[in-house]
């Protein structure tokens, strides 16, 4: 989470929040904000979700916002290609993977492309509603994540 460093501690100052005081609203100590802001702590897809939320930005927006890396191609046989040449596929699923810079920092995995896929939801559902699903298929498996 090194590159969500400079950028988190840029949104909490513009919210007005104190280390300690974004910690007691997150569940984490001064200490462990302290040390994701210098990029020497990571931190759980559940505890990244509240952190955007006491920010009051999307998950994805955090990630993305953080990374600001140039959008680069997906190799010839990625999941995420099919998903986007696929005009039948969710807008926020195809949204998603348009999004490489967020998969990558998401780290998202072949198998977890085939299930976000398997998974029909309303087409009102957003790309951040896609990232929440993912957190959920790694909660259920039991993995961390990033």
């Amino acid at each position: 989470m090194d590159k969500l460093a400079p950028h988190l501690k840029e949104l909490r100052e513009r919210k007005g929040l104190t280390q300690s005081g974004l910690g007691k609203l997150v569940g984490l100590d001064q200490t462990h904000i302290s040390r994701l802001e210098s990029g020497t702590k990571g931190v759980s897809n559940e505890k990244l979700r509240a952190i955007a939320e006491a920010l009051g930005v999307t998950v994805s927006d955090l990630l993305g916002d953080a990374l600001n890396i140039v959008k680069r191609e997906y190799e010839p046989k990625h999941p995420a290609r099919a998903i986007l040449a696929d005009q039948n596929a969710p807008h926020g699923l195809r949204t998603l993977a348009g999004d490489k810079a967020l998969a990558d920092a998401l780290g998202i995995t072949p198998d977890e492309w085939k299930a976000l896929r398997s998974i029909r939801l309303p087409e009102s559902v957003t790309k951040d509603g896609y990232v929440q699903l993912l957190i959920t298929i790694r909660a259920i498996g039991g993995s961390t994540g990033r």
